[in-house]
């Protein structure tokens, strides 16, 4: 066994944010945008958000995926007192993922209770913008090329894309989001990352359409509107939540028009969560029941994989691995958004799941 989050605690609250947004998500009607899939690459594309812990048996199944683990590097946790870094959680989880030949993408984010006393206070200047440039020199040092953590192992896989924050325009995750401040905090990000690692790749937090807030297509406008924006990221990420395909499809035709409208058009996408559910605490639109689940992830990945190339679409990772053993207050249907049960028996999502990548991986 191993925690796919440097504290159980910090996985329980990333859980409940990620839910969360999910929730705001379903009091959006997203309307269908208007309308020769070459082949795909077997690794790479395909990736997995979980919120729970993981399994050694877990890796194994991810492993011959190919599938990537995106988990969150949380700062109030590796740096609960200021200067002090505990990696020891961090070491177990990259370390058992590297052995079992999974790629791991990391989002970084939270901030430390000496430093804001809120992890939803982003480090936008002063000793705050500060201390987040070392700390993540720290990290870059440790698991990027030539890091310390890598010294005397036989597999080593250096962390190089690194995701800054999760759901920017989201006050779940950010306490009063704002377009222009993300992307200050994205060029600190890139310039502290790259000073290290010159070929780093910067992932701009996971864009949600959530309730009350901008959509991903609203505030990824309004961060072009900042001089050099697209200088400060390499990968724009989206989360696109959608009860139905042409609802998913809206929201990427949405933010790809953006990017093309900015000049940006030739940057890669990514989709780093994405799912509905098979069953649900309360009647809602996500709750697609156990075969329309894996209906729609078919669904879902086809679309995707069909307009990988004119989309750009780095890749697609599902939420989540395995479904939770409580409600969440906070998401009715975040309890069974896995792919597998609570009891770790695969659903028809997983199969699903699994001819899908199976299938990209011989056209």
């Amino acid at each position: 066994m191993f925690t796919p989050t440097p504290a159980r605690a910090g996985a329980n609250r990333l859980a409940t944010a990620a839910c969360a947004a999910v929730l705001a998500a379903l009091f959006l009607a997203a309307t269908p945008g208007a309308s020769g899939a070459r082949g795909v690459p077997h690794g790479g594309f395909f990736g997995v958000s979980p919120q729970t812990q993981v399994t050694s048996n877990d890796l194994r199944r991810m492993a011959r995926l190919s599938l990537t683990l995106r988990i969150p590097f949380f700062w109030f946790d590796v740096e609960a007192r200021r200067g002090s870094y505990d990696f020891a959680t961090l070491d177990r989880t990259v370390g058992e993922a590297s052995a079992a030949g999974v790629r791991v993408l990391p989002i970084v984010t939270g901030s430390p209770e000496w430093m804001a006393g809120d992890p939803r206070v982003a480090p936008l200047a002063g000793r705050r913008a500060r201390a987040w440039s070392a700390f993540l020199r720290e990290l870059v040092g440790r698991y990027g090329p030539g890091g310390k953590f890598w010294e005397g192992r036989e597999v080593k896989q250096p962390l190089r894309r690194w995701q800054i924050w999760n759901e920017p325009n989201f006050s779940v995750f950010w306490r009063r989001p704002s377009p222009r401040a993300y992307v200050g905090l994205l060029r600190r990000s890139a310039a502290a990352i790259r000073g290290l690692d010159p070929g780093a790749q910067i992932v701009a937090g996971g864009l949600a359409p959530v309730e009350g807030g901008l959509r991903p297509w609203e505030f990824l406008r309004r961060m072009y509107l900042v001089p050099g924006a697209g200088a400060a990221f390499d990968v724009a990420a989206l989360h696109p939540y959608a009860t139905s395909i042409p609802g998913l499809e809206y929201e990427l035709r949405a933010v790809r028009r953006v990017m093309a409208r900015a000049g940006d058009g030739a940057k890669p996408l990514l989709v780093t969560e994405l799912g509905v559910a098979s069953d649900g605490v309360a009647p809602n639109p996500f709750d697609k029941g156990r075969r329309g689940q894996g209906r729609f992830l078919e669904g879902a990945y086809r679309l995707m994989l069909e307009h990988r190339r004119r989309w750009r679409l780095g890749g697609a990772y599902w939420f989540t691995w395995k479904d939770v053993d409580s409600a969440d207050p906070y998401c009715v249907f975040c309890r069974f958004a896995g792919l597998f049960d609570v009891d770790g028996r695969p659903k028809p999502a997983w199969n699903a799941f699994r001819r899908v990548v199976r299938a990209a991986s011989v056209r």
